[in-house]
């Protein structure tokens, strides 16, 4: 019933020594500078790779993900449970847990402003806090809380505590993946068609009201020539009736 659990072991085994070193220290070790010589220190933090580039690139992150599957994939069966099994899930659960470690201090890194998070790529930091929150976290807690029970009845135990941890705030931010400035834009784009919408509503309604006032004045200008003219008819009408008396 061994048989089974080995492969998985063995797959595991192989994956983990081609994607990463003991400690994980690929991803959770900041990216040194150039070494010293005549370069002046502004020459050197030039030099920096963003942490987009190094710790946290996407090479990093497959692997990562590869490795996850693979040690979830060593959860052991009913029939598969004796110490030396027990050996082997200890391994890789810890392993696990310093993955998780490894990947909350690039990430806290990355998002507290760390000396190689300058020029990082959003987008690429959102990948791995969506790995981070979503399925590294919570499978590596899902896996301790399966096998501390087996690991306790050989006399194992696994730490109580995960180790670094990121911030929800900080996990909030990464996940928005630098969807604040196109917020911002959004929010400054429509602020401007509002602007533009009332300068607009503003115009039309002060023509309006030119319009009637010019309509109103040309109306009252008739009304003062029709008086006009009822005047001179009577006094027309006045003069040519004394004109007939007299004569």
């Amino acid at each position: 019933p061994y048989v089974e659990f080995m492969a998985r072991y063995a797959h595991y085994v192989v994956l983990r020594a081609q994607c990463f070193g003991g400690m994980f220290s690929e991803i959770s070790q900041e990216t040194s500078g150039p070494p010293s010589s005549s370069r002046s220190s502004k020459s050197k933090a030039a030099a920096t790779k963003p942490i987009t580039a190094t710790a946290l690139r996407t090479e990093n992150l497959e692997g990562a993900k590869m490795i996850l599957k693979a040690g979830c994939a060593c959860a052991l069966k009913d029939d598969e449970v004796c110490e030396s099994t027990a050996m082997c899930v200890e391994r890789v659960v810890s392993d696990l847990i310093g993955l998780t470690t490894a990947t909350a201090v690039a990430l806290n890194r990355a998002l507290k402003g760390g000396r190689d998070s300058k020029g990082a790529d959003p987008a690429i930091v959102k990948k791995w806090c969506e790995f981070y929150s979503d399925e590294l976290l919570p499978q590596t807690k899902g896996l301790m809380k399966r096998t501390t029970p087996e690991l306790d009845a050989y006399g194992m135990f696994l730490p109580s505590r995960m180790g670094a941890s990121v911030s929800g705030e900080l996990l909030k931010k990464g996940l928005q993946g630098g969807d604040d400035e196109g917020e911002e834009a959004a929010a400054a784009a429509g602020e401007a068609k509002v602007t533009n919408s009332d300068v607009k509503e503003k115009k039309e309604t002060e023509v309006k009201a030119s319009e009637e006032t010019a309509e109103a004045a040309k109306e009252e200008e008739a009304e003062l020539e029709e008086v006009d003219d009822d005047d001179l008819y009577d006094e027309y009408s006045y003069d040519e009736y004394y004109d007939d008396e007299e004569a």
